[in-house]
């Protein structure tokens, strides 16, 4: 089994289109989005509707993000930076009355046996940036899984912590898969597909590969003229 785990979105239908066409072709097994499909980007709409037709035809499961709730009312603005609030003003304008309907019906969290997913963090699965090891600490005992996977920060990066009190914690990197191992819990943030901000401007994802125990950052080149 493989499952494509992405994230942060943001209208960007060229990221996201680069990263659904290749694993199309890739015969993966389910998708899942941790929200913010929204924000920022051009493309709102396509971008929502391609991630719709991944639910009709392969079960993908997606949650919510902080600007896909604001852009449909759900969540107040104000505490945005002014040039969020901006893009997620004139998203509410642009999105049709379906769409907006489909944004308001997200979860805010997921969970089966194999993992969690949330947009921000398992304590606050909307609003907190997980950004450094204490943060990383505290939440470790929000979820029950052996994974969870998160976006919001835009940077890859994961957090794991065995029974015996052993830390691991650094930048998620497309050269090293992280292990799961038993009598292990595992946080890792996925990057962001539209708008990474780790100083690497291509779309991020990552794979998780069930039979091997292990999860791998991908990154894709995309034309970023027309989204600009």
């Amino acid at each position: 089994m493989r499952y494509v785990i992405f994230a942060d979105v943001h209208s960007n239908l060229e990221a996201l289109s680069v990263i659904l066409e290749y694993y199309a072709k890739e015969k993966v097994d389910k998708y899942f989005c941790c929200g913010d499909l929204v924000g920022y980007g051009p493309n709102p709409n396509e971008c929502i509707e391609k991630i719709r037709h991944l639910e009709v035809t392969t079960s993908a499961v997606v949650i919510a993000g902080n600007h896909d709730l604001a852009s449909v009312g759900l969540k107040e603005i104000s505490w945005f930076n002014e040039y969020a609030q901006a893009a997620i003003l004139w998203t509410g304008k642009k999105l049709t009355a379906e769409n907006i309907n489909y944004l308001k019906s997200l979860p805010q969290i997921y969970q089966d046996e194999n993992l969690t997913l949330v947009h921000g963090s398992p304590r606050d699965p909307i609003d907190e940036y997980l950004l450094n090891l204490k943060q990383a600490r505290e939440n470790l005992n929000f979820f029950s899984t052996e994974v969870c996977f998160i976006g919001h920060s835009h940077t890859p990066f994961f957090y794991q912590k065995n029974l015996e009190g052993e830390e691991f914690y650094g930048n998620f990197l497309q050269k090293n898969p992280v292990s799961l191992t038993t009598r292990m819990k595992t946080i890792i943030n996925v990057g962001s597909v539209g708008q990474p901000r780790d100083g690497d401007p291509r779309a991020a994802c990552a794979i998780y590969k069930l039979e091997k125990r292990e999860i791998y950052l991908t990154r894709f080149e995309y034309n970023i003229l027309p989204v600009q």
